[in-house]
């Protein structure tokens, strides 16, 4: 089961829901609509964004492979999907339809923030202005390292119901980051070449991405990578956000981006309780040919927390930011006699 059959099971639960509304009923309705008239062209607009980029999948099956990892996310011991509300899986399942949805609009910048128009546009959707933007909020915190999560209310009143948009935030955007298997490449386009180079190494690296699964029993994600040979020897071609392009070696960027996984876990753990925190990865390279004949050892490691902990900057008006704040002074010791010298 996941999260939304779970929550297709309350629809006539009328203590999870505000009064007068058949949530599910409406929920139903926007996925359709999402399913049939969204979700295939953001595929289309993705492969075409560029003659340099052909995005790996934002289709209907990436949604669903979305609401999959929250879902596995939420077995954890003494939890379970009532630890969500019916109200609460209504919100977070409506962000997930829409959170790739603004590629169409921006194409893969600001599309985060730009799925709020399918959210207008589908006038069936019954919905009131406060919960859209809750909604569209908790959809566009899924990326960005602005802390997007931290801006959110830790919880409100919607409704007249408690609703915790940082928690629900916080499972759409590491379910996000998991559901990035091999599912998620072209895999014939890719065995075909006919994948711009620019973009090759992306569909490459989820298509040898076997099983990235969080397990909520341990506290662990586990990231299992099959790689063959010519994949292990190919030089692939990055092009950085500055614009600046590098040769890159598979292997070297999964080192990468399992860093990046242990970095989004630390800001996951932020916003949940302890019982649904992640604090290890654990990453295992397999090195095999097609028929299964490996060809090298495997590479094992684990990324943990350890030693004492540092923070960015020793800056304390740079950590406490607008508090040390006054009259658009910084509160410091010579600051503090001027005003007392007066």
């Amino acid at each position: 089961m996941t999260i939304q059959d779970y929550f297709y099971s309350l629809e006539y639960e009328d203590d999870q829901f505000p009064s007068g509304g058949n949530y599910v009923a409406n929920y139903k309705a926007f996925k359709d609509f999402m399913d049939q008239e969204i979700h295939p062209e953001i595929k289309t607009v993705t492969s075409r964004l560029n003659d340099e980029i052909y995005l790996n999948d934002h289709s209907t099956r990436h949604v669903e492979m979305v609401i999959l990892k929250i879902s596995q996310i939420l077995e954890a011991p003494d939890i379970g999907f009532n630890y969500v509300s019916g109200y609460e899986y209504f919100l977070l399942l409506s962000a997930v339809q829409i959170h790739d949805a603004g590629h169409i609009i921006n194409g893969r910048d600001g599309h985060a923030e730009a799925g709020k128009k399918f959210l207008e546009y589908y006038n069936g959707y019954s919905i009131s202005s406060i919960e859209r933007k809750i909604i569209m909020r908790i959809a566009a915190a899924h990326s960005g390292k602005h802390d997007p999560i931290g801006n959110l209310e830790n919880s409100t009143l919607l409704s007249g119901l408690k609703v915790r948009p940082r928690l629900l935030a916080s499972l759409l955007r590491l379910g996000d980051e998991l559901a990035d298997e091999s599912s998620r490449a072209s895999s014939y386009l890719l065995d075909l070449d006919k994948i711009p180079e620019y973009s090759r190494l992306f569909h490459v690296f989820s298509r040898c991405l076997d099983t990235y699964r969080a397990d909520s029993q341990s506290g662990t994600i586990y990231m299992l990578f099959c790689v063959n040979k010519h994949y292990a020897t190919e030089v692939f071609k990055k092009k950085n956000k500055d614009n600046s392009y590098e040769d890159v070696y598979l292997i070297d960027e999964i080192y990468t981006r399992s860093v990046k996984a242990f970095t989004e876990c630390l800001y996951y753990n932020r916003f949940v309780p302890e019982k649904l925190r992640f604090r290890t990865i654990n990453v295992t390279i397999e090195f095999l040919e097609n028929n299964g004949e490996e060809y090298l050892d495997r590479i094992s490691y684990r990324l943990e927390e350890k030693g004492y902990p540092q923070v960015i900057t020793e800056d304390i008006f740079a950590l406490a930011e607008t508090q040390l704040l006054r009259n658009g002074n910084r509160l410091t010791g010579e600051y503090i006699k001027s005003i007392l010298s007066v």
